[in-house]
């Protein structure tokens, strides 16, 4: 968000797109184009990252950690991290007063000597070039704005803006990575500072830039380290799964060879977000009638609380799923591309819309699938699912009816699950031939720890079935992911 002393009279200034722009000399003339690669100084481009880490077969993951530091440690992280706050806005404030005055950026500040003696000269650093990384990317958006490529869920592209919050600083602090260590239970810092930590970290490998943030809502110091590990595992043969996403079952998985599906029925997950929402309706109608307030902590809380159970589940979900498919010898999984199916919400009810785009997150399903499989060697293809699931596997017609999870071809009268017709037809794409599609999956119920057979979730939720819209199961239908299909 821009401040006031960035707006000037008539608010933002945007980059212009045809007036001319003088070089520092005022010698040349420059516009368009050649006008923001005059800002960005680009220079010509070098493997990235993540790509020199694809080449090598090397993951990029991260450590997490919670700090316990004592009454004078918690002063002391409170001085560093008020200082990198204020270096942040003072190099911050320093490039956008020259963006929005047409001027170039510094790209190499010498503000940073200002505050070496107070948060240690290597740390000074690492916050100006991570404002460096920043407003490189915001240049790698203009840009495609302008060629009219951003994303759909992009709308608007604003600079970089400050480390604020509340009236205060966002605590921040970051440490290069040959300026800290980890010993045991124990982060050692520059200047002698020596915080225990819990947690164990599970990756080893090369360490990145140390990024220590205040969680206002815990009230907690959370560490994060970035990590590069090798990969160790390899696939245990040449199958292929295919995976159809969904919300009402989380993924309909389908292996070669095969001759029944396997689901993961979202349907206790489900009962219990619609639980903490309904619990976050009742404290925001609270609050307002109360306070005449819209937030909270408490409702924040709330909020984080929901979206963690759902994660849990959701990264249980992809743990799982992906080592028993390493164990089976799957060297590839082919799951639906679901980008752009919230742009059809307005054709459901509701109650589904809120579930779609509120409940589901399929990004970050679709994310730790593939994150979870790299780490297992095995690769990940994404293909379209449109029309998957209204699509007759038999006769290939979409004169189709679907009434709840069920299929039924108005042409040749097959009957199936729709879930299972969905996972069929990117089974066929990929020249695979389902057998018994007209059979109902195999289900797997969300416990609160774990994905396995029928039995209850420990909640206090309980949701109708005009909520879950599951039919029935037969006795003994669900079994356990182990069964042989």
């Amino acid at each position: 968000m821009k401040s006031v002393e960035d707006q000037g009279e008539h608010g933002a200034v945007q980059p212009p797109t045809s007036r001319p722009f003088f070089s520092k000399a005022g010698e040349a003339e420059i516009s368009g184009d050649e006008e923001i690669q005059r800002w960005t100084k680009i220079r010509p481009k070098r493997a990235t990252k993540t790509k020199r880490c694809a080449e090598e077969h090397e993951m990029r993951r991260a450590n997490t950690f919670v700090l316990a530091p004592t009454r004078a440690q918690e002063e002391e992280l409170r001085r560093l991290a008020t200082g990198c706050a204020k270096l942040w806005n003072e190099v911050n404030y320093q490039r956008r007063q020259a963006y929005f005055n047409y001027q170039p950026i510094d790209w190499n500040p010498q503000i940073y000597k200002k505050y070496g003696p107070s948060i240690t000269a290597a740390t000074a650093q690492q916050i100006v070039r991570r404002n460096n990384e920043t407003w490189r990317s915001f240049f790698a958006l203009k840009r495609l704005g302008r060629l009219g490529k951003l994303p759909p869920h992009i709308k608007k592209v604003s600079p970089p803006g400050y480390w604020k919050r509340d009236g205060g600083y966002k605590l921040i602090i970051l440490c290069r990575n040959d300026r800290y260590s980890i010993e045991g239970d124990t982060l050692r810092l520059a200047k002698g500072l020596s915080i225990r930590i819990k947690g164990k970290p599970k990756w080893s490998g090369k360490q990145g830039r140390l990024e220590i943030q205040y969680d206002h809502l815990s009230e907690k110091w959370r560490v994060f380290q970035p990590m590069v590990v090798k990969q160790v595992l390899s696939p245990r043969g040449s199958k292929t799964c295919h995976i159809d996403l969904g919300v009402r079952n989380l993924g309909t998985v389908l292996v070669e060879g095969w001759g029944k599906p396997i689901a993961f029925n979202a349907g206790n997950l489900l009962a219990d977000w619609w639980y903490w929402t309904r619990r976050i309706a009742v404290h925001q109608a609270r609050l307002w009638r109360v306070n005449r307030r819209r937030t909270s902590k408490t409702l924040n809380r709330l909020y984080r609380k929901r979206q963690g159970r759902f994660r849990h589940a959701v990264d249980a979900f992809a743990r799982q799923l992906v080592k028993e498919l390493h164990d089976l010898g799957v060297s590839k999984i082919v799951m639906g591309d679901l980008n752009g199916i919230l742009l059809n919400g307005g054709e459901h009810s509701r109650q589904t819309n809120t579930m779609t785009h509120n409940f589901w997150s399929h990004k970050y399903l679709a994310d730790r699938i593939r994150w979870t499989a790299e780490e297992h060697g095995i690769t990940v293809a994404e293909v379209s699912e449109a029309h998957t699931s209204d699509t007759c596997p038999r006769c290939h017609s979409r004169d189709s009816e679907r009434r709840k999870r069920l299929f039924r071809c108005l042409r040749c009268g097959l009957q199936a699950n729709r879930d299972a017709v969905g996972v069929a037809n990117i089974a066929s794409l990929q020249g695979e031939r389902a057998v018994r599609v007209v059979a109902h999956p195999l289900l797997l119920r969300w416990d609160g720890c774990r994905w396995k057979g029928n039995s209850p979730m420990p909640t206090k939720a309980r949701m109708s079935r005009r909520e879950t819209r599951i039919p029935r199961l037969s006795p003994g239908e669900c079994q356990s992911f182990d069964a042989s299909p």
